[in-house]
């Protein structure tokens, strides 16, 4: 796994994250499940999500940071620590191989990502998507960096 910076997908990722509001912003809670996880030795539990369709890319968006719909419009990025992740589309399956990006921003902006999560979908509706993730690397400096367990996060509309 590398840093974001060497991935063309992680930059399209990034746009997301770091086109969202400010800490003045509200996220959008989850809908159900529990998501926690691990960015370099601080964890994290997730409280805010969404899913939309970016660029032609479904995307989910999982955190502690305000992210919510509309993200993408937004000029500065959110505070906090969150996940970002790609599945080929909205659709109920298991997906392996998929990329998902943690960032953590407070303060000082850093983005890890790689294509190596592994995503299930168990249920899409036009209002939410639901389903499960689970990502762990540790970087050869031995940062650990993971996230996993089960969502619902509203499914924003293009």
């Amino acid at each position: 796994m590398r840093e974001w910076r060497s991935y063309p997908l992680a930059l399209a990722m990034v746009g997301v994250l770091t086109a969202c509001g400010g800490d003045s912003e509200e996220g959008e809670p989850l809908l159900g499940g529990e998501v926690s996880g691990d960015f370099a030795g601080k964890s994290f539990t997730a409280e805010n999500g969404f899913a939309t369709i970016y660029e032609d890319t479904p995307l989910i968006v999982i955190g502690d940071g305000p992210v919510h719909c509309g993200t993408e419009s937004k000029n500065s990025p959110p505070s906090g620590t969150n996940a970002a992740m790609t599945v080929p589309a909205f659709e109920v399956g298991n997906y392996t191989s998929q990329f998902v990006q943690l960032y953590d921003n407070d303060g000082d902006f850093r983005g890890v990502g790689s294509n190596t999560g592994s995503i299930s979908l168990t249920a899409v509706t036009a209002e939410s998507i639901a389903g499960s993730v689970e990502f762990d690397y540790t970087s050869d400096e031995q940062e650990h960096f993971s996230v996993s367990g089960s969502f619902e996060v509203l499914l924003c509309s293009p």
